[in-house]
Order: C-alpha cells, then structure tokens, then sequence
C-alpha cells in the first residue's frame, strides 16, 4: 500500500505540514524531531518507494478545478490552454494526466487528486479563490497554479496580465475619443475578472473620467447568459430614461458577443463601440467583428509547463508569480 505524508504524520503524531517540513528539510522544525520524523518515514517505506517511482515514467497532472463551473468550460480558451499544455509535456517526455474534479464545500480535494501519483501537479486555479489553496499548501509534489495569481500566496503562479491588459484596450477606446465607458461584468466573480475591472477603473481615472455604478452592467458570463441579462439592463435603461455609454469594455469575449446582440435587439440604432477579451475564434466572426485582448492560451500552457519541470527536476523551492503579457487585436466593434 502507498505511504503518504498523512500516514506518517498519523504514527508521529504531527501535522502533515510539519512532516513535509522534515523530509524536505525545510526550516521551523527541531533537529531532534526531524529524525524521529525521518526515523518513521524510513521504517514506513516511504523513501524505498520514492526511489522506485524513479524510474516509472515521469507523469504531470494537470487538474481542472470547478467550484461552479460557470467559467471553466468546454470554451474554445481552456481548449488551446490544454492543448499548449499538451504539446511542452509531450516535447520534455513527460506523460499527462487530465483530472476534472468540482470542489465541494467540506470536502478535501487531495484524496480525488492521488498527487503521490504524479512528478508534478498543475491546478488550473480560474474559479478558485484564496481561501481555497490552504489545502494545497503542504503537498509533497512541486505545484504550479495556472490562470489565477493571488498575492501573499507562497505558491507558483503562471497567469494573464489582466490589469495592465484591461488598461491598455480601455485607453485604446479613450484614445478614438471615447469619455463615457460603461463595464459589463460577471454575476460570478473570479480573480481575473476583479483584476479586470481594475484595470477599467485605473485607466478611466487617469485620463480624468469618472465612471458611474450606474454604467456596469452584471450578466451571466455564457452567451445566451449575458444576451438576455444584458437586454434587462438596457430595458431598465430606457425605462428610466437614463443615457446608454458610447461604449463598454467587457470582461470576456463571451460575454460582449452576448451582449452587443442585446444592444441591437434593444438600441438598433444607437451607435456604440464594444471591446472583449480573450480572442476567442467567435470574436472575428461576430457582427461587428470584436476588438478584443489577445491571451496567448499555447503559450501560457507551454510556460506552466516548464516552470512545472523545473520545480521538479532541480527540486526548485522558491516561488515565483509569472505574468504573461497580451496583445489588443483591433477589429470593427470599436469604432
């Protein structure tokens, strides 16, 4: 039977945290209580098998966490995501596994994860909050967290430069002369989508602009989602006579292809400017073509990889925060 951290924290009667510590001699524990730790281990079987799992084949999971399921998806995004992970594990001989697991409330994902299993685990971290890494926090296989970044996390993280992102496309529509810029957000909140508006809100206020809660719209972060809770705000909108923005920045491509259907179901003949992000393949296609923020999805798989392997080949302990850089493809929409 395999021997985990837990078992042996279990006959020493220590945390897991703590055996970790021991057998990675890592700092915070006492000489004389590292070897009893050790002492246990060795008795258990635990480095016999370390050593035997040397010369399996070297395996990488990549686990796709769900809290909700309402970003992560079948989506054209998290498929070129998988498929840049994909090719760097194939291209440095590793085998992938693909583990799909929903993180339930009281509930440890660790034991549907088997991370004893693998050389290395990458967490696809997109739904997930701070809160929720504590349980990652004391594994005993290197760990990279992909698409989130959170900060005093001692974790790897491999993530969009949303903020700057965000700013950029929204001073690129200030720059065709654009003052009024409403936002339209997600009912469901993920960290890129708050570093997101972020990023709006930073680049309204430094060129002077204010921006009116009035002006942000909420709606599903689905197509069919964002259509009709879009066409509800701007019902209410011209219910209350209030003015439509001459545009909106919109915190995923999903949902400005959404919404701009909603804008000329409701307001046919109110000119008005729309930008997204993500580039997904829908984007160049919609009417108008969408301006959007382009995220290299190949690469920022490739690069998780990589940073993956490298934690596992030089037993690497630092921690490091990767941001990857976008690029704005101007289309017809913001005009």
């Amino acid at each position: 039977m395999k021997v985990v951290i837990s078992d042996i924290a279990r006959k020493a009667g220590v945390s897991s945290g703590t055996v970790s510590n021991a057998i990675n001699n890592r700092k915070g524990i006492s000489e004389q209580k590292r070897q009893a730790i050790l002492k246990i281990a060795r008795e258990m079987g635990y480095f016999d098998q370390r050593e035997i799992k040397k010369t399996e084949s070297q395996k990488i999971k990549f686990v796709v966490m769900n809290k909700q399921g309402n970003v992560v998806g079948d989506t054209p995004f998290f498929s070129e995501l998988i498929r840049g992970i994909e090719m760097e594990c194939s291209a440095l001989g590793y085998e992938l596994v693909i583990s799909h697991i929903t993180l339930a409330p009281e509930e440890d994902p660790i034991e549907k994860i088997r991370p004893e299993l693998v050389d290395g685990l990458l967490l696809l971290g997109t739904e997930l909050e701070k809160q929720d890494l504590a349980v990652f926090r004391h594994l005993e296989v290197p760990l990279v967290i992909l698409d989130t970044i959170f900060n005093s996390q001692d974790f790897d993280f491999v993530a969009i430069n949303n903020r700057d992102s965000a700013y950029e496309i929204v001073e690129k529509m200030i720059e065709k002369g654009h003052r009024d810029i409403g936002i339209i957000n997600s009912t469901f909140q993920i960290n890129n989508f708050r570093e997101r508006k972020q990023g709006f809100i930073q680049a309204i206020q430094e060129h002077d602009l204010i921006h009116y809660e009035e002006t942000e719209a909420l709606v599903e972060p689905t197509l069919e989602g964002s259509y009709q809770d879009m066409k509800v705000y701007l019902e209410s909108l011209r219910a209350d006579q209030r003015p439509l923005p001459s545009a909106f920045f919109a915190v995923n491509d999903n949902i400005a292809i959404g919404a701009m259907k909603a804008i000329r179901e409701v307001f046919p003949d109110h000119p008005l400017a729309i930008v997204g992000f993500d580039d997904i393949p829908l984007a160049e296609f919609c009417n108008p073509p969408l301006t959007t923020v382009k995220v290299d999805k190949v690469y920022l798989g490739r690069q998780a990889v990589r940073r993956l392997i490298e934690k596992i080949t030089s037993e690497d302990e630092n921690h490091l925060k990767m941001l990857v850089a976008t690029t704005i493809v101007e289309r017809e929409s913001i005009k």
